[in-house]
């Protein structure tokens, strides 16, 4: 038996916001599954980072009646395209990493996610079925998150974590929600500021002992965890131009005054 729940109108900037993000999904039945899944939680961005082929008979069998869900998802190269407008991007990982960002299980994801679809896009992204997101790729996230599981080798396949992850959203998307107003900053500001700060960084030959690869890890950790606006991006960036400015003005002033040395 099925029980159905009438959405309220106001949660349906949620489900425009909330996007689906596979990468590299290897299995046309599975990308219909996972169709079949959002449609059925009343979900239907899906987007996908270099599928395997779908428009095909396995895709339409296992979508049963969501192929439009298929029809209208988003088909992007990289993952870095696919989530550059996203102001909250959650990674999903069957596996903890080595680079220590905190983990959400899907109910304090979606408590997070819900708050943040009401004014902005976002999304929860999942990897391929046999290896799932790569270091890199999580890095890309703010925030990771994993299905705990009874067992240490879980059998869960890529449409049966988005149906979970689907059910809990649904849930939380169903409870009172206050606004949410801070105007999040996107994947691509906060890119451009990891690059800016690569390159301050660089200016002075700055060498973190465990390497700059590691410290910006840990930079993105930070920052993904505090849900940096678009201003608090502009004043680090500001605070970068300031630090480059000065380092400008005393090599200038070096120069000058070894030129008065010289003469």
């Amino acid at each position: 038996m099925e029980a159905r729940v009438n959405i309220n109108d106001s949660f349906q900037k949620i489900r425009e916001n909330l996007h689906f993000v596979l990468v590299e999904p290897e299995s046309p039945g599975n990308v219909g599954s996972t169709a079949r899944a959002l449609k059925t939680m009343g979900f239907e961005k899906l987007v996908l980072v270099n599928p395997c082929p779908i428009d095909n008979d396995e895709a339409k069998m296992m979508a049963h009646r969501s192929w439009d869900v298929i029809q209208k998802a988003q088909i992007f190269p990289d993952l870095q395209q696919a989530i550059g407008p996203m102001r909250l991007v959650v990674g999903t990982t069957m596996r903890k990493r080595h680079f220590k960002f905190p983990f959400f299980t899907p109910e304090e994801t979606a408590e997070r996610l819900m708050r943040t679809a009401l004014e902005h896009p976002v999304a929860v992204v999942f990897g391929r079925e046999h290896s799932g997101l790569t270091n890199d790729e999580l890095l890309q996230c703010h925030l990771h998150s994993t299905i705990t599981t009874a067992t240490q080798n879980p059998a869960l396949n890529l449409s049966q974590a988005v149906m979970i992850y689907a059910y809990t959203f649904f849930m939380e998307m169903n409870k009172a929600k206050v606004s949410y107003e801070y105007n999040l900053a996107s994947q691509y500001e906060l890119e451009k500021f990891y690059q800016h700060l690569v390159d301050a960084l660089n200016l002075v030959n700055f060498v973190p002992r465990d390497g700059i690869d590691n410290f910006i890890t840990r930079i993105r950790r930070l920052i993904g965890r505090s849900m940096a606006e678009q201003r608090d991006v502009r004043l680090l960036h500001k605070l970068l131009q300031i630090f480059e400015t000065r380092i400008h003005d005393l090599e200038q002033k070096i120069a000058s005054e070894e030129k008065r040395e010289i003469h």
